[in-house]
């Protein structure tokens, strides 16, 4: 991999997963604040949260986001956004399905 294409790579990942946090980041406070009871345990689970993206992304995109030979850049581009956007998603569904297990149910209403 050469390095102008490894920069370009990072900083896509970068810029991807950047995107993807601040967009969740209001209502993921909102929510966590919530089951928290607080902002310090929100805090550490939005921190913990964008450092599991991030660290996700760039895991799957150093890994196995390498100059496929004879590719053209716009494939390997599109390599490196598939990979990064699967760090994302597996951030999400680990973070949604945990807040979920966590959520109490709304008490039935019986019809009248």
């Amino acid at each position: 991999m050469d390095l102008p294409f490894f920069l370009l790579s990072l900083g896509l990942t970068f810029a991807i997963v950047g995107a993807a946090l601040i967009y969740l980041r209001g209502i993921t406070r909102r929510v966590l604040t919530e089951l928290c009871h607080g902002n310090t345990g929100a805090e550490f689970w939005l921190r913990t949260a964008d450092v599991l993206a991030l660290s996700g992304s760039l895991l799957l995109v150093l890994a196995f986001g390498g100059t496929l030979p004879g590719a053209a850049l716009v494939t390997q581009l599109r390599l490196v956004l598939g990979l990064a956007v699967a760090g994302i998603f597996v951030t999400v569904v680990l973070v949604a399905s945990n807040v979920w297990r966590n959520i109490e149910p709304a008490p039935a209403t019986e019809a009248v």
